[in-house]
């Protein structure tokens, strides 16, 4: 039984019993389908073997004429949620009645990102195509904050240090206007210093609506502050299970005073008072950068595979897409699908 998602009633319906991650959430889903400029759906599975469920966005494919989609995973992590006796059995049942979907309604290609933390790659990889992305890395919430504490790296207590002797402390803030406020300027500052593609640049509508969190989840602003100035903020998602790093700023002048350092570890604390069992921290922009390194000072290189699934549901249509694109644009290499790849058009300038 397949059953299409498309409002929030029908989607609290269809997983009151499941205990789903944040990624899961409608109000998560649809606020990333709108920077996407796509729509938010999902279906729900169910057979012998067990229960699926599984939020995409559907988008429309530009440059070519027709009524050609595409469906992706929301930011982040996600992909297939599954529960049941025989995983693989059931994803074959549920990929053999999604097929028929994708190609009923003109459907060119899906792409995954995978979660991490639940391995659900484990259980799709004789559907669809798998890419090994990189490592991602998660604190073990089930030891004690001790013990936690005790496994960091000797350069992250003594940067911990450094920012308490310096006067930094961190708190849990109110959430409204003036905060959200604070936590978007220094955002967009640090995706300016980092070179961010536009993508990872937010209008402050949208952290509201990604601070509004939902009936699954909890979102927490956490601030770091140094002489009654805030420098440095988190926002986080605490889930029933897991919370996640979800998004991070901090001021370019202040960074010297190590207050990443000492917000990550009251962000390990804050998620360990909410009973979470992990907290993940995500990746870094390339397997073992200077980010990855950064996160996994904290989590004794407790490490995840992180991967992206691939299926092309109409080969003919992706073909005569490409081609089209290859011939007018600059693409980006292996990137999946070929079409969302453009870099420019060819013989612009950057200028």
């Amino acid at each position: 039984m397949l059953v299409l998602i498309d409002s929030k009633s029908d989607w609290e319906k269809w997983t009151e019993n499941m205990n789903l991650d944040v990624y899961y959430s409608f109000e998560y889903g649809k606020t990333f389908a709108e920077k996407e400029g796509g729509e938010l759906r999902a279906v729900y599975y169910e057979n012998e073997n067990g229960e699926l469920f599984y939020p995409f966005i559907i988008r429309p494919i530009p440059l070519v004429e027709g009524n050609w989609q595409d469906i992706v995973t929301p930011y982040g992590y996600g992909g297939p949620f599954i529960v049941g006796k025989d995983l693989k059995k059931l994803c074959k049942h549920f990929y053999a009645a999604f097929t028929s979907f994708c190609k009923e309604n003109n459907i060119v290609t899906e792409t995954i990102r995978s979660h991490p933390l639940l391995g659900n790659e484990a259980y799709l990889e004789e559907e669809i195509d798998l890419q090994y992305i990189r490592k991602t890395t998660a604190v073990d919430l089930t030891k004690s904050l001790k013990e936690i504490r005790n496994d960091y790296t000797k350069m992250c207590k003594r940067n911990i240090k450094k920012a308490r002797k310096q006067g930094v402390t961190c708190y849990t803030a109110d959430i409204y206007d003036k905060t959200i406020k604070k936590f978007h300027d220094m955002y967009s500052e640090t995706m300016d210093r980092n070179g961010a593609d536009d993508f990872y640049f937010f209008d402050i509508t949208f952290f509201e609506k990604q601070l509004e969190g939902s009936s699954i989840h909890d979102s927490l602003l956490l601030f770091a502050e140094y002489e009654k100035e805030v420098i440095g903020g988190v926002l986080l998602l605490v889930g029933r299970e897991f919370a996640h790093y979800h998004f991070g700023a901090s001021t370019t002048k202040y960074l010297k005073l190590r207050p990443n350092n000492l917000i990550f570890d009251y962000m390990v604390e804050v998620a360990k008072s909410k009973g979470c069992k992990a907290l993940h921290l995500g990746g870094g922009y390339a397997e073992d950068d200077g980010l990855f390194k950064f996160k996994s000072s904290f989590t004794n290189h407790n490490h995840f595979p992180y991967y992206i699934g691939k299926k092309i549901y109409n080969h003919t249509q992706y073909e005569e897409i490409t081609s089209y694109v290859k011939q007018n644009y600059e693409v980006k290499e292996q990137f999946f699908p070929t079409y969302r790849g453009i870099i420019k058009k060819v013989g612009d300038t950057d200028e």
